[in-house]
């Protein structure tokens, strides 16, 4: 059992079983010792999109479950497509659904922010964007995208 493995198992986390994107698109591509993860929306294991605009129709603690929910997508995409022990989170770019009045876009994203710290730990470290958007697709709440070192 690796230690990114144990942590998930430690947190009671199970990554979701993601299919192929629906677009002309790939979910990661990887050119030398980077990994581009493509756009995750905040989509439960289950297929339910959380949605909603920060502000208007949703608070603070949906955000942050959205970006969590988005965080877990991204894991499972790094996960599906190098494995998650030899790898380091370099940036990460987030979108929250916001009304015009709502301004605390990081406190939404602290819940990604943290969630990959918590999993991998040192190596979820990173540099981040945290941005309003007027909508995001299918209504989705918040949406990720990252770019991953890969080690060894």
């Amino acid at each position: 059992m690796t230690d990114v493995k144990d942590r998930l198992r430690a947190l009671s986390i199970e990554l979701p079983v993601l299919g192929a994107p629906r677009y002309a698109y790939e979910a990661t591509t990887r050119w030398g010792d980077l990994l581009y993860v493509s756009g995750q929306i905040s989509r439960t294991a289950s297929g339910e999109i959380l949605r909603g605009c920060l502000g208007d129709n949703a608070t603070l603690a949906d955000g942050v479950t959205a970006a969590r929910t988005a965080a877990l997508n991204l894991l499972a995409r790094v996960d599906d497509a190098v494995g998650l022990d030899n790898v380091r989170i370099l940036k990460l770019n987030a979108w929250a659904a916001s009304s015009p009045t709502f301004v605390d876009q990081p406190s939404v994203i602290d819940g990604a922010s943290q969630l990959l710290l918590d999993v991998l730990g040192d190596a979820g470290r990173h540099a981040r964007t945290a941005l309003p958007a007027h909508v995001l697709p299918q209504g989705a709440l918040v949406e990720l995208d990252a770019t991953i070192a890969i080690r060894g």
